[in-house]
């Protein structure tokens, strides 16, 4: 998965994930299958997977990262974000 560093956030809608969240796990798999935009802080997401990182990759996300906090990240389908 590539990662860039972005100067605002990326424009659409993003689902916020937490792993405070009863069943992250499963909404975030769903997100991903659906090819919709993820949103996460990493305080409260301090590690993905492998086998999420994995399925990011096979649907062809990247991970942007805002610049002012590098703590924010939207993970964003590769078709779907405009620079």
């Amino acid at each position: 998965m590539n990662i860039t560093i972005v100067k605002s956030a990326p424009q659409g809608k993003f689902e916020t994930i937490s792993i405070e969240m009863l069943d992250w796990k499963s909404k975030f798999q769903s997100l991903i299958s659906q090819r919709r935009g993820i949103e996460y802080q990493i305080g409260e997401m301090p590690n993905i997977s492998k086998e999420l990182r994995d399925k990011l990759s096979k649907h062809n996300f990247i991970d942007l990262i805002l610049e002012s906090d590098h703590g924010q990240h939207f993970l964003v389908p590769r078709n779907l974000y405009v620079p």
